[in-house]
């Protein structure tokens, strides 16, 4: 029977790059020089509904600019209650009914009050008609509120429609799309596309401590990329304050100006001192081989 071959992830390289320099004495002289460029930004387009992809609005490769519309999922069902919750907010006979009826109780309450002085009415009469006008007051105010209700009941459908509307979070392409016109998007799989941002790229290394000492975020150092090795003015944006105790590496985080997207992500670099004396070089990995 042959022995299982497990694919290697990146981590998995650098724990092995790591605990193979990490024997006896050597083992903090171990470091990752080399690796690859990364997109400084990267997001998963995701829908906040469950339901069928309606629309796509976008197609692979395509740059998108924040905010922008990617996917739309069916909301016909809403925008008809949207339709009619519209029409409510904006029918206003019974506010202007109300309106009118306070306004008479009111003119009434005023008049019947001028014959209180002169002994032409009574005190039952003028707390009758001063009743009606509260009451008429009262109604009025209910009108009003229910105009308020109707205008917030036509924002919440409308919030409802745009979160079945996909848009992009960041400036970047779009280089995935996960789901078609057609098929449903859920809360267990809400995902729709990728987006990454590439004006800028990220690097990552694992270096000694006294590369780390020596090193702070903002600091100015070259790289080189490529297997031909060209020389790539970076930024320093990270540095670990903590180095791992069996292999003597920690973090260092380095960002490379993009705007013209001539280095694509994915390409191979190398720290700025990679050119080494070979005895400080990160000696070449043994891989798993396929034994009967």
């Amino acid at each position: 029977m042959k022995n299982p071959i497990y694919p290697l992830t990146t981590a998995t390289i650098f724990f092995l790059i790591a605990t193979s320099v990490a024997s006896g004495q050597s083992m903090h002289r171990g470091r990752i020089t080399q690796s690859f460029t990364e997109p400084i930004e990267k997001t998963i387009a995701a829908s906040a509904e469950s339901g069928v992809i309606q629309m796509a609005h976008v197609k692979e490769g395509d740059f998108v600019k924040e905010g922008d519309l990617l996917a739309t999922l069916n909301h016909n069902v809403l925008k008809r209650t949207l339709a009619i919750a519209v029409a409510t907010a904006e029918s206003t006979s019974r506010y202007d009914a109300a309106a009118s009826q306070y306004e008479m109780t009111k003119s009434q309450l005023e008049a019947i009050n001028s014959l209180v002085h002169g002994g032409h009415t009574n005190k039952f009469e003028v707390e009758q008609k001063q009743a009606e006008n509260e009451q008429a007051y009262a109604e009025l105010r209910s009108a009003n509120d229910e105009r308020k209700l109707a205008a917030l009941e036509v924002k919440r459908i409308e919030a409802q429609i745009e979160d079945r509307k996909i848009r992009s979070k960041i400036d970047g392409f779009v280089t995935e799309i996960h789901k078609q016109p057609g098929e449903n998007v859920s809360t267990n799989e809400p995902q729709y596309s990728t987006v990454v941002r590439v004006d800028q790229l990220k690097v990552r290394f694992y270096l000694d401590a006294k590369t780390l000492r020596q090193s702070k975020s903002g600091d100015e150092v070259q790289i080189l990329i490529g297997d031909s090795r060209t020389k790539q003015n970076a930024t320093v944006t990270y540095v670990s304050p903590i180095i791992d105790p069996d292999s003597g590496l920690g973090r260092l985080d380095v960002r490379i100006e993009n705007q013209d997207y001539g280095v694509q992500s994915g390409t191979i670099c190398f720290w700025k001192d990679v050119d080494a004396p070979k005895s400080a070089s990160v000696p070449k990995l043994t891989l798993p081989v396929d034994r009967r």
